[in-house]
């Protein structure tokens, strides 16, 4: 299990097959007659253009054409087997009643699992495998092969624990494609017990390495991988020696001969990673938010309520679910007083029939999607799979959703744990500050001439050998402009590649927006899927631009001729065999005091096809003022004991990878900022007036801001209000603390008022947003302002203070709501620099606005924040 981690999932002809198979039985079930072979390929051309465009085992043409030829084989043993073998005496399937891809969450036996088909009255299921089957233990008979078994009595125990079907009655298959043959599965309660064994260690053991969160504990555990180890039942032979033992040893070789220093990264950076799994699995008592995944069972229905994490009796307005391209629901969401839900646009959720109170995800058939859109009255769910059988989702039937868990981006943090361990030395040597960022001094005579603050960083992002840090401090134009002004220089040499990364969708957005303002206008290409893409920068979308090929050398061709890629560090992440089509000479990475190090190690470490760097340099911009990574545990069990790590600045994993390079290459021992070449700071903001920006500016950038100048930020302030604080009262005791009804109502009024005041000026996109730390409090602030009944507030922003880090309004309002001493804890969070105090959420809450900003929250509380209380004193000066 522990190595499965660290073995990438190769880009190889078995898994192409294996995908392109499962096309083929999603359109064999779906067909009301014959199904086009050709058309089928076009799909899946279409759907995996740069997997085969980059697959290695498909190089040579004769191995090309024996792929194709599979492909064939495949699809004519799944027609043979869903048009003739699923009618024959026995088995009885009827596809007309099938459900594709449908889940099981299993409290009992603490799993969960999906699967390939499932006829709708679970009589029957089929997982279906495209690979060899067991040919060697009976000569000349085929025989599933044992991990295929287990997977299928794992399957059956879900289904009578879960959903209560004696597994006597439901008929299990493996369908191998390759045969084809399709296998009755056999019950076998010995093997589920030593399965279910086997899953209580994998859990005992990711348990002690949370617990002791220790590298020597953690090297002992990692030191078992081995072939000793691993070989328990002693093979020998060819397939042992040659396939399965070398990657096996290659691990183990590789870390015991990295230095003393990289290996106590790679066992402390392993140690978070596994924790912070932990804790996103079972919670935990201080995070704020839902209580992990566990809390999909172990939350009661009214607990589910209070936190806003389930909406329910919702009823189908809309079906789509089989529409092939963009399957969906459309629900309408019961209107009560007590509804305030936490969900938002592109959230992953679990859907499914809720009729009665004992109804729940892990005693139903569960669907899984996305929140394509969601508004107090409906909602809209992109579904995974398409479900032509309409009867699967009765129109009749209530349906509720709560929030999905995904593993996705701590395999990718393993992932680069692994690719760490294997990048050139160079870059490791960098990356742990063993050797110094070089840096070409023949610029240095037009940096020190620059005509103005963009020119001196794009100079510099040039004369940086290794990489470049320029911190964006709120409304200096990082994005709109220094990142944009870095592509048109790099772009201009003709041979430059350019991969262009942030950590969030809507920052990608940002990055497209600025692309598309270059001229003469640049090719660049999207990594990402439509339902997270502006639909302004759709037509990027990798999808979209290899559409038109119909052949691999033409998908290579167009990869080559693209020269700049833009994507999230999750997605671009998911595409490691674009690097095995394309290397980069300059990554410039936005947003990166939001990234973890294990996010970035995968794309940073990643070697191209010959060997070298799939990165050249790299470009790190963001604010370590600003918002940090999202992470779910403690200070205290973040933080990094290792001397020798420390020495390299890594003090506490919460930290990004942008904030200790500038550690290292910016302040001295006393933590006195020194000048570095390799960094830069934008000091002109040309977002806020500076009434607005005033306390920002003092309290956490020295006043180093300067107001470009713009004609907002020259506007008197006369007669204008420009910053103002209103109390409110706390809630009673015994009231939940996430809500505020007395701040509900005067974010109410003041965006009543601001809208009076802006007229017919006012735009629902740039007038005004509003920001408050819970989403319980957004769900009620909506009511309230709901009520109002003026149609144009329905459409403004009301969010958290992270969804609104890189935007601004002309007018903020900031609902404080803290009831409690406790939650302004919660409300911060504080970091040191050079022996000033910094509250990262509470900068980026002051610095959205342009033209005003108000505040409300109880007065004695927030006074007992030093911060809130200087702020609250400067509010009142500028009043008097």
């Amino acid at each position: 299990y522990i190595y499965a981690r660290f073995q990438s999932i190769d880009n190889a002809r078995p898994l192409l097959l294996g995908n392109i198979a499962n096309l083929f039985l999603d359109e064999w079930i779906h067909a009301e007659g014959e199904v086009d072979y050709a058309a089928c390929m076009q799909k899946a051309f279409r759907r995996y253009p740069i997997e085969l465009a980059a697959c290695k085992d498909l190089r040579d043409p004769a191995k090309e054409r024996e792929f194709f030829a599979d492909c064939r084989k495949h699809f004519d043993h799944l027609k043979r087997v869903v048009t003739e073998t699923f009618h024959a005496p026995g088995y009885e399937l009827d596809k007309r009643d099938a459900v594709l891809e449908p889940s099981y969450i299993c409290e009992a036996l603490g799993l969960q699992g999906r699967l390939d088909y499932m006829q709708r009255d679970m009589s029957a299921f089929i997982e279906m495998k495209s690979g060899k089957a067991d040919e060697y233990v009976i000569r000349g008979k085929v025989e599933p092969k044992e991990n295929n078994k287990v997977q299928m009595m794992l399957y059956q125990a879900v289904l009578q624990y879960a959903m209560g079907q004696p597994h006597a009655k439901v008929k299990p298959y493996l369908l191998y494609t390759r045969y084809p043959l399709l296998y009755p599965a056999r019950p076998s309660w010995a093997m589920v017990r030593r399965a279910i064994n086997l899953r209580n260690r994998i859990v005992a053991n990711e348990y002690g390495i949370q617990l002791h969160n220790n590298i020597d504990y953690t090297a002992g555990k990692l030191s078992e991988i081995n072939a000793a180890t691993l070989n328990e039942r002693a093979l020998t032979g060819r397939f042992w020696e040659q396939y399965l033992r070398p990657s096996i040893d290659a691990f183990a070789d590789r870390l015991r001969e990295r230095s003393t220093l990289e290996r106590a990264y790679f066992y402390t950076l392993y140690n978070f990673i596994t924790k912070e799994l932990y804790t996103s699995k079972s919670g935990d008592a201080d995070y704020d938010g839902r209580a992990g995944a566990a809390s999909l069972w172990l939350s009661t229905l009214a607990e589910k309520c209070e936190a806003g994490e389930i909406l329910y009796d919702l009823l189908i307005c809309e079906n789509r679910a089989a529409d092939e391209h963009k399957p969906s629901l459309t629900l309408t969401i019961p209107q009560t007083e007590t509804t305030l839900p936490n969900f938002r646009y592109g959230d992953a959720i679990v859907l499914y029939q809720r009729n009665t109170d004992t109804d729940n995800v892990t005693n139903q058939m569960v669907f899984k999607g996305n929140i394509e859109w969601l508004t107090a009255q409906e909602i809209r769910i992109r579904l995974r799979a398409t479900q032509q059988n309409a009867a699967v989702l009765p129109s009749g039937s209530r349906y509720a959703i709560e929030h999905d868990a995904m593993d996705t981006s701590f395999r990718s943090m393993y992932q680069g744990l692994s690719v760490f361990l294997s990048a050139n030395q160079d870059r490791r040597d960098l990356l742990l500050g063993q050797r110094p960022p070089a840096f070409d001094a023949s610029f240095d005579a037009r940096i020190a001439t620059a005509s103005d603050d963009f020119a001196r960083v794009v100079l510099k992002a040039q004369a940086a050998r290794d990489y470049f840090l320029l911190i964006g401090p709120p409304g200096t134009g990082k994005t709109s402009w220094a990142l944009k002004q870095m592509v048109e220089a790099f772009y201009a040499n003709e041979n430059t590649q350019i991969l262009l990364l942030s950590y969030t969708n809507r920052a990608v957005d940002e990055i497209c927006k600025a692309l598309s303002r270059i001229s003469p206008a640049v090719d660049f290409i999207r990594v990402g899927s439509e339902l997270s893409c502006d639909e302004a920068y759709r037509a990027h979308l990798m999808e979209n631009v290899l559409d038109p090929c119909s052949r691999r050398a033409e998908v290579n061709a167009r990869i080559a001729r693209c020269r700049i890629f833009v994507g999230t560090v999750a997605s671009v992440s998911a595409k490691p065999e674009l690097f095995q089509l394309k290397s980069f000479d300059v990554a410039i990475v936005d947003e990166s005091t939001q990234i973890l190090e294990p996010q970035l190690l995968g794309i940073l470490c990643m070697r191209n096809a010959a060997g070298g760097n799939a990165v050249g340099k790299f470009i790190l911009i963001g604010d370590h003022k600003q918002l940090p990574a999202v992470v779910l545990l403690r200070e205290e069990h973040a933080e990094v004991h290792d001397e020798a790590l420390r020495g390299i600045g890594l003090k506490n994993l919460k930290d990004s990878l942008f904030e200790r390079l500038y550690r290292n290459i910016c302040l001295v021992d006393d933590g006195q900022a020194i000048a570095h070449p390799c960094y830069d700071m934008l000091c002109k903001q040309g977002r806020m007036h500076p009434d607005v920006a005033l306390f920002a500016n003092r309290a956490f950038y020295e006043s180093r801001l300067l107001p470009v100048g713009l004609p907002h930020q020259m506007e008197s302030s006369e007669g204008i209000v420009r910053l103002a604080f209103y109390p409110s009262e706390a809630e009673p005791i015994g009231m939940p603390p996430k809500t505020n009804h007395s701040e509900a109502r005067i974010v109410a009024r003041l965006a009543a008022e601001i809208y009076e005041q802006y007229a017919e000026n006012f735009d629902e996109a740039t007038t005004l947003g509003i920001i408050t730390p819970y989403r319980s409090q957004i769900a009620l602030i909506r009511q309230e302002i709901a009520s109002l009944a003026i149609p144009a507030l329905d459409s403004i922003l009301v969010d958290t203070v992270e969804r609104f880090q890189g935007s601004e309004r002309d007018v903020i309002i900031y609902s404080c709501c803290i009831n409690y001493p406790y939650q302004l804890r919660l409300l911060s969070n504080l970091t040191e620099e050079r022996g000033i105090l910094i509250d990262r959420k509470l900068n980026v809450a002051l610095t959205r606005a342009r033209k005003q900003l108000f505040l409300t929250g109880v007065q004695e509380l927030l006074m007992e924040n030093r911060l809130y209380l200087n702020l609250i004193k400067l509010v009142r000066e500028q009043n008097v």
